[in-house]
Order: structure tokens, then sequence, then C-alpha cells
């Protein structure tokens, strides 16, 4: 990671307000629990599936990803994302604008293969979904839409109060075979099925990452006519070094893409 671009001085105050979250510990909860709502294994994945649908849009997607960090040694990194996204297809294509230095790299997924392209050597390299995007510490699902039903495996934790609204903890599994980028989830979801906190966990059950979800914007689906839900802005918070990043999804269009765009050539025009 090389940062160079200086963040806000205004944002860099509101990171530093932001307390430190505590990460939770892996562990599953027994299955008696009393704090367990006694929803089945079909309900459970029926409800992540209805979070799903209101997180995938049926058009085209195409935003502007801004990630600004500051790390616990005071290193800063502001980094601009081009992500264009066709969610009936699964076809992903995000490309860096900013800083400078690393204009013009990016990532392709073919299938299911992630593949990284660094534009000065005019190289492709296989990457995965729990790789670091764009020398930060986002990944690959946050960019992508929301398949927790298909990915995972639920466990219900029951409900926790905070400030006199419930919010819904589930526990979440990866399944085998499916990649995922945090191999156990834990998701605190709100009554209109946002979700506003969730932890990434290593399979050891180590925390790897916390974020806090502070908005959401509504979009309306022009194919549709349906409003879908799409993250405004997420904090995040690496657990192992605890530096923390602002993830900001601007500029959202949802509009037909062309189909070249999801191709490598593509994106090896960018840069020349």
């Amino acid at each position: 990671m090389k940062p160079s671009a200086r963040l806000p001085v205004l944002l860099v105050a509101l990171l530093v307000q932001v307390p430190v979250l505590a990460a939770e510990p892996a562990k599953a909860p027994a299955a008696d629990s009393k704090a367990a709502t006694g929803a089945s294994r079909e309900e459970l994945v029926a409800y992540l599936a209805r979070i799903d649908k209101r997180m995938t849009f049926t058009s085209d997607y195409k935003g502007t990803v801004r990630i600004m960090g500051l790390s616990k040694q005071n290193s800063e990194t502001a980094v601009e994302i081009h992500v264009y996204r066709r969610d009936k297809t699964r076809d992903l294509l995000f490309m860096t604008t900013k800083p400078k230095y690393m204009a013009g790299s990016g990532y392709l997924r073919v299938g299911n293969n992630l593949w990284e392209y660094e534009p000065t050597v005019g190289q492709w390299t296989r990457s995965t979904m729990r790789a670091n995007i764009s020398g930060t510490f986002t990944c690959e699902a946050d960019f992508e839409r929301s398949r927790l039903a298909e990915a995972y495996e639920p466990k219900d934790e029951g409900t926790e109060v905070v400030d006199g609204v419930t919010y819904r903890k589930l526990f979440l599994t990866g399944k085998p075979g499916t990649e995922v980028s945090f191999p156990l989830l834990r998701l605190w979801v709100d009554p209109d099925l946002n979700i506003v906190k969730r932890i990434g966990y290593a399979p050891s059950g180590k925390p790897l990452r916390t974020d806090i979800v502070r908005g959401y914007q509504r979009i309306k689906d022009p194919l549709t006519n349906e409003f879908v839900y799409h993250y405004k802005e997420v904090m995040e918070e690496e657990a192992e070094e605890g530096s923390r990043v602002l993830v900001r999804y601007d500029e959202v269009v949802l509009a037909p893409l062309d189909p070249s765009i999801f191709t490598k050539s593509w994106l090896e025009s960018r840069s020349r």
C-alpha cells in the first residue's frame, strides 16, 4: 500500500471521533439460547433472501466508491474507484481512478474468477474474494451485490435492543465450496431489514473487520419501478491494525451498460 493522497482535515476529525468498536468472539450461541427467536433454518434463509433482494439491482449499475482512511500509524489514504455491475449475471468490473499513481488499475470478475490488472506492466493476475482491493482493506464483497442466502448458512442469535430499537442478530457460516470474503460473519439487522453492523471473522473465529453502516440510499430501479437500498456510507475498522476507512458510495446510475465494459480489453484501453 502506497498512500499519498491527503485526507480532508474535516474527515480526519470525523474518523477520530468514532469510538473503537468492540469485536465479539465468533463463537456461535448454543442452540437452546434463550435469546434465540426460534426461527427455523428455512425461515432464516428466507430472511437473508429478503435482505439480498432489497439490495439487488435488476438494471445495470454504475457508481463511484470513495475510500478515505486513517491508519493507526497516521498514514492517510484517499482512493476513488469506478464500479460497474450487472447483478443478473454477476458481472463486475472496478477501476481505480485516484490517486494518480494507481489510476487505470482494476479488477474484473469472469465467471467465478477475479482478476487484477496492473497497467504499468500490462499484467493480469488471479485474485481472490478475500484479497484487499487497491491497497485498502476493502474487498470484493464491498462492491458486488448481496448474496447472503446463497453463500452462508445462518444461525439465530436472537435480538438486541439499543436505544429502544430491536436489532436481529444472525451468525453466518460460509457454505463449503463457496468463496466468500469472510468465512464467518455476524450481522445486526434493524426492523426495516437494513444491516447496521457486521463483523467478519477468520475460520479460527478471530475478528478481522467490523463495519458500521452509517447510511443507505433509496434508489428506484427503472426496470422494475421498485425501490432498491444501497449503501451510502460505511465505516470499516480492521481488527489487527486498528485502521479505519470511511467508504462512500456516490454518483450511482442505473442504466444499461455496454457489454464490452466487462472485458479485459476494455480495462486495458482505459490506461493507454
